[in-house]
């Protein structure tokens, strides 16, 4: 029987903190009867995906050599709720539901405690003959903490790629991306920056290329393809270009072999973390106000995206007036903006950058700069127009053209905004988390919306 792990190391434990004094009596199989919590499981996992739970106390699914508890009653049902809204029908609407019934885990063992190893780290969850997955801590698992609940899922997903990965083999092509493997993993020498710089996207990842490849794919899709680029940009440039084969080889892997579209995997997992367990780290609100977002480009004129997927006629008659405006501007008049740019200076706030020709020195490109101030409460932003002192001269022409562009620099401070990503079913799928923009809160019909940078 092949056993697969997800670990995570532990800088200081108490076991203590964790119940392992429990009445038994609850979890007896030899009187079993059964619970509310029996009837759940098996309308929830049972009967849909044909999913076993056992929570009952039973050693002989973990090591009989630890002091393990059986899981407090009451976190069974959020824990059911993990797995069948964070992992199983995400696959079951990507994958299709004879992916599921094919490929999913047919029993989820549930442990209250966590497993401890001798070499310091906590043993998270195992997968084990492809068909059972083990999951620890359950004691502590709290849905009102998508922090606590993303950690869960990470081992979820991880301990599923091992599964699949024993109906398909792992690439041979990712195997020699990186050969920096090490025996052990929690060595000192093995930092998160060392394993970074060279292609891991964790320092378990260093453990073996099976884990490596299950590490990967979890990360990609629990913590998000963000996460995934900034840690690329924080890498070497050898170790970035390892992390982007890893996906590239993972993306292929899943569409070859199980004819599933790896970033609808992606955006799908992001729809429930953040809907259910209201994770605001993917969300382009969370990007905002944590200073992630460097740009948004607004191209009314010249970006196809527009002819494709259309324009808010508000937002739009605000860039037209400004037109008509700046072309009467001055004794020769012409003049014509190209486009807008965002350049978000920090979460509290951002540089209108417009860009203007004019038509008596056509080799030329003008900039005009303006401030505003941003205002992020409960999910709705404000912005507020800042004038500005500055010598610069792109601020120069700013104060210049100012009152012929004015419909255009009063709009953003007209309404209370709501950002959003672009639905992949407006942009496509492969520009899933993209584009972004901003629409009036109560009225998605007046809104404005570019291709996204992030920090």
């Amino acid at each position: 029987m092949m056993v697969f792990t997800a670990a995570v190391a532990v800088t200081s434990c108490n076991k203590k903190d964790d119940i392992l004094d429990v009445n038994l009596e609850e979890y007896n199989y030899d009187d079993f009867e059964a619970k509310a919590i029996d009837e759940y499981i098996y309308n929830n996992l049972t009967k849909p995906y044909n999913i076993e739970v056992v929570y009952r106390f039973d050693r002989s699914h973990t090591d009989v050599s630890k002091n393990i508890s059986p899981p407090d009653i009451n976190k069974i049902e959020p824990a059911v709720n993990m797995v069948r809204d964070g992992f199983l029908k995400i696959y079951e609407k990507v994958g299709g539901p004879t992916f599921i019934k094919t490929y999913t885990p047919k029993q989820f063992v549930l442990f209250g405690s966590h497993a401890y190893n001798s070499n310091g780290s906590v043993t998270l969850g195992t997968a084990d003959g492809g068909r059972r997955v083990v999951l620890y801590d359950i004691n502590n698992i709290n849905a009102s903490n998508s922090d606590n609940i993303k950690r869960r899922l990470r081992t979820i997903h991880h301990e599923f790629t091992h599964i699949v990965n024993q109906v398909v083999a792992i690439p041979p092509s990712f195997r020699i991306v990186t050969t920096d493997y090490v025996p052990d993993w929690l060595a000192s020498s093995n930092t998160d920056a060392e394993a970074l710089s060279l292609g891991f996207i964790s320092p378990y990842s260093r453990s073996s290329f099976g884990e490596d490849f299950a590490e990967t794919v979890a990360h990609l899709l629990v913590e998000g393809q963000a996460f995934y680029d900034k840690r690329i940009a924080a890498s070497t440039p050898e170790g970035a270009a390892k992390l982007r084969a890893k996906q590239a080889i993972v993306e292929e892997y899943y569409k070859q072999y199980f004819n599933i579209n790896f970033k609808e995997l992606q955006y799908e997992t992001y729809l429930a973390l953040s809907q259910i367990y209201n994770d605001q780290s993917q969300t382009l609100y969370g990007a905002l106000t944590s200073n992630s977002v460097n740009t948004i480009t607004l191209d009314l004129d010249n970006a196809s995206h527009y002819v494709t997927y259309g324009i808010s006629p508000t937002f739009k008659k605000a860039w037209d007036d400004a037109k008509v405006g700046l072309a009467a501007y001055g004794n020769n008049g012409g003049r014509y903006p190209t486009n807008i740019v965002m350049v978000y200076k920090n979460q509290a706030e951002f540089q209108l950058q417009v860009t203007y020709r004019n038509p008596s020195n056509p080799t030329a490109i003008f900039y005009a700069y303006y401030d505003y101030s941003i205002q992020n409460i409960d999910g709705e932003t404000k912005f507020t127009f800042v004038p500005s002192t500055s010598t610069e001269t792109a601020y120069g022409n700013g104060r210049t053209i100012q009152a012929a562009i004015k419909p255009l620099l009063d709009y953003f401070t007209l309404y209370t905004f709501k950002a959003q990503w672009v639905s992949p079913d407006i942009v496509g799928i492969g520009n899933a988390m993209k584009f972004a923009g901003y629409y009036e809160s109560g009225n998605e019909e007046n809104n404005f919306y570019g291709p996204v940078t992030l920090k």
